[in-house]
C-alpha cells in the first residue's frame, strides 16, 4: 500500500509500555510478551545454575521482555508436551532462575523431574521449590 500515510502519534499521549498504566491519553497499553504469557504459567521452583547456562544445555533461545519489576529474560519451551518456562529478573533480589510450569500441568513434581532429567542437573540444584497455594520450602540458599 505504497503512498498511505499513517499519522505519528499525537503529542499529548505517553509510551505505550510506560506506568502508569492507563492515566494518560494514549489508547494503547502494551504488555510485554512474557507478562501476557505468565499468566499461563505457575512458579514451581528456583535453580541455582544461571538462566544462560540452562538455556545452552536444551539450545534454547532466551528473549527479552517486561514486567511490571522491570526487564526480565525468558525461555519458553517443551519437554514431552510439559509447557516450561525458565526466567530470570534483572536486578532481582532472588538470583535464582525461576521455573514456571504450565498452570494445565496437574503434577509439578512430576513436571520438575522431567525439567531436571532433561537439564542433567539433580534436585541439589533447587534453591526453592513449592508454589502459591502451599507456600515455597527454600534450600540451602541461592548461588551463583
Amino acid at each position: 500500500m505504497a503512498g498511505f500515510e499513517v499519522p505519528g502519534p499525537e503529542p499529548d499521549w505517553q509510551p505505550a509500555p510506560s506506568p502508569p498504566y492507563y492515566t494518560g491519553k494514549n489508547p494503547a497499553f502494551q504488555e510485554g510478551m512474557w507478562e501476557y504469557a505468565a499468566a499461563s504459567f505457575r512458579l514451581v521452583a528456583g535453580l541455582k545454575p544461571p538462566l544462560e547456562a540452562l538455556a545452552a544445555r536444551l539450545r534454547l533461545t532466551v528473549e527479552r521482555s517486561w514486567e511490571d519489576l522491570g526487564a526480565v529474560d525468558v525461555a519458553m519451551f517443551r519437554i514431552q508436551r510439559v509447557d516450561f518456562a525458565l526466567s530470570r529478573l534483572e536486578g532481582g533480589v532472588e538470583p535464582s532462575t525461576f521455573v514456571w510450569v504450565s498452570r494445565s500441568e496437574p503434577d509439578a513434581d512430576a513436571a520438575l523431574g522431567i525439567l531436571l532429567g532433561a537439564l542433567g542437573i539433580g534436585l541439589d540444584a533447587l534453591t526453592f521449590r513449592g508454589d502459591m497455594e502451599t507456600g515455597f520450602e527454600r534450600f540451602d540458599g541461592p548461588s551463583r
